[in-house]
């Protein structure tokens, strides 16, 4: 392992990382009642959980031990989206989140593509794998802005009363 050992430790990161967002993006569907912001929570979730069965893969190959637990920020980052959706519209709450989530990936994983010490087997893994990030955070983003810019529902107590005639 001593040969692979930074890209080891650098692919465990990124998995710590793909577990945390994997508990936070389930527990932001849970939240949601839009079926298509559901969806959209969930095919991101199902992708990041291809992407760290990948990383887990590539880690064995290296002959190092894959991590299986998140971080204690993922649990922070999953209390503070149960606050939020208290104030906020629980889709837009959900959404919010996942997006950070992509965010953080996207950084980190270009971060980590700036090592010099990785070789160049995970330096091509990770930038396929930014490309999935980059796809994931666009169709969160495209349907928190169609969210944020859809008119909040009228209640019935102000629907104004039709005129006679």
């Amino acid at each position: 392992m001593s040969r692979h050992h930074s890209d080891v430790t650098c692919l465990n990161h990124l998995a710590t990382i793909l577990i945390d967002a994997r508990k936070l993006y389930a527990h932001a569907a849970r939240i949601a009642d839009d079926p298509q912001v559901i969806d959209r929570i969930e095919q991101t979730m199902a992708e990041r959980e291809r992407l760290l069965v990948e990383i887990h893969a590539l880690v064995t190959s290296f002959r190092g031990v894959p991590v299986t637990e998140g971080s204690l920020l993922g649990a922070a980052h999953k209390a503070f989206l149960n606050v939020r959706a208290i104030f906020d519209r629980d889709e837009k709450a959900s959404l919010a989140e996942v997006q950070r989530g992509e965010r953080y990936l996207n950084e980190e994983i270009r971060k980590a593509m700036r090592n010099d010490d990785l070789s160049a087997e995970t330096r091509a893994f990770l930038g396929l794998a930014l490309d999935r990030i980059v796809t994931g955070e666009m169709r969160i983003e495209g349907k928190l802005e169609e969210i944020k810019h859809m008119a909040p529902p009228k209640s019935e107590s102000f629907r104004p009363i039709p005129p006679h005639g």
